[in-house]
């Protein structure tokens, strides 16, 4: 059985596109990827903004063709989501575990990857 992101989309990875899909200045957490000839989406990086997801989709234009996202009420909840989307998936555009924010404390829902960064 496929893992499923619980995000929205796939949307076309534009300027339009973006426009279309997201429609207010929110933290949110994105997938980069494309569909395979199944019509699959594949995960191929994931990302967040802690302030405004639609500004930081506009700074990937170019980098792949679709995109899915979903907004969140702050940006640990942000964080959280774009951890777990990182170890479902291992996009092979993510060679690190998210960071987090500066001056946080928070923790990755599935890894003790922060717990030695006090």
């Amino acid at each position: 059985m496929a893992v499923k992101t619980g995000l929205l989309g796939p949307y076309r990875l534009t300027f339009d596109g973006i426009n279309g899909a997201v429609s207010r200045q929110s933290a949110g957490v994105f997938a980069l990827g494309r569909n395979d000839p199944s019509g699959n989406f594949q995960v191929k990086h994931v990302g967040r903004s802690d302030t405004d997801v639609r500004s930081r989709l506009y700074e990937c234009i170019g980098s792949d063709t679709l995109f899915k996202f979903t907004f969140y009420g702050s940006a640990q909840a942000a964080f959280e989501k774009e951890c777990e989307l990182f170890h479902d998936f291992s996009p092979p555009g993510n060679r690190i575990h998210p960071g987090r924010t500066k001056g946080t404390k928070w923790e990755c829902p599935r890894c003790r990857i922060f717990a030695a960064i006090r």
